[in-house]
């Protein structure tokens, strides 16, 4: 079924910005505002049914705006009408040059990106409420680890210059403060844990995934959010491109010969932890520990072979969720044939 209208809506915390054309007319809209509650949603709809919108045939598009989006995605889903979310960035690049900024003006260059772009843009479905509170603990933990790791430094500041200042006193409210911080951490993985056997298919996966070598509980529920527990990406290369270790050439004739080089754009949690577990890969799978040497002397790059194994790590994770089996590690399983 091919939508006949499309609505863009701008969020923000008190308040959706509605504005809506019709793909013969996508320069003619017409607007309207309504509360971010769930009566305002309700009102929302039935202002559409008024001005003569087809809701079966209707694609909403919005901005990642985070929690504020949430519940009037929640809202939609119950009434099984098709929405997306867009990267803000993303958006802001595809507009060319514009002027002037406001939530009416936002809400009708949303709904003018949806028009020109359905044929590429996929209709989205929220995470499983597992997904979601494991969202949110893993946001709460990365809180916690950021404040732990300043206390740290703080505290050895203060330890250093306490023969020149008396900081006995901040110095044994820091130590209890961080072993708090520490224990909260400690809970917090706990509670990751018994979140991840909630759900009977995201607790296979999750065993699939740590099946990998080098990948821990935090990479694994890493992996679970975001990729929405495999169905946001279709393939092992484009979560590489999302993650930003997929390589990308740089030329243009025969005057741009740039190197071939990752992307910024990235989802830059990911890529660290996909870090650590590339450095541990290498300690404990011969095969990858092999590969890491073999480039080394061959002369490259130590990140670029890094990254690399980062690809690497990726495709297997994929490549076991596909097949529904744990890894086995190829020389293992050679000796054992």
């Amino acid at each position: 079924m091919r939508s006949l209208w499309f609505i863009g809506v701008d969020v923000s915390k008190i308040t959706l910005d509605l504005a809506a054309c019709h793909r013969v007319h996508p320069d003619q809209f017409i607007h309207q505002q309504f509360a971010n509650t769930t009566s305002g949603f309700k009102q929302l709809l039935t202002w559409l049914k008024k001005q003569k919108v087809d809701l079966n045939k209707t694609f909403f598009c919005m901005e990642h705006t985070g929690h504020y989006t949430l519940a009037f995605c929640c809202f939609l889903q119950e009434q099984e009408l098709l929405y997306t979310l867009v990267s803000p960035l993303h958006l802001k690049r595809s507009l060319g040059i514009v002027r002037g900024k406001n939530d009416r003006v936002d809400a009708q260059r949303i709904a003018q990106y949806a028009c020109l772009h359905h044929r590429t843009l996929k209709p989205m479905q929220l995470p499983s409420a597992c997904l979601l509170k494991l969202k949110n603990l893993m946001a709460f933990r990365d809180r916690l680890t950021k404040t732990k790791v300043t206390l740290k430094q703080t505290l050895q500041d203060l330890k250093d210059t306490s023969a020149l200042v008396d900081n006995r006193f901040i110095i044994k409210q820091s130590e209890k403060q961080l072993k708090l911080i520490e224990q909260q951490i400690t809970h917090t993985d706990k509670q990751m844990e018994a979140t991840l056997q909630e759900d009977e298919e995201v607790q296979k996966h999750f065993r699939l995934i740590t099946s990998v070598v080098g990948i821990g509980m935090i990479t694994a529920a890493a992996f679970l959010i975001y990729t929405q527990d495999f169905t946001a990406f279709d393939n092992g290369r484009q979560f590489s491109c999302y993650v930003g270790v997929a390589p990308f050439d740089h030329n243009s004739g025969s005057s741009i010969r740039g190197k071939t080089q990752v992307s910024p754009l990235a989802n830059r949690k990911m890529k660290a932890l996909l870090s650590n577990c590339a450095s541990a890969a290498i300690q404990h799978d011969p095969e990858l520990k092999a590969y890491y040497q073999r480039k080394l002397k061959e002369g490259k790059a130590k990140l670029a072979v890094l990254n690399a194994e980062k690809v690497k790590i990726i495709n297997r994770v994929f490549a076991t969720v596909n097949r529904g089996t744990e890894y086995v590690v190829l020389k293992q399983y050679g000796q054992a044939a």
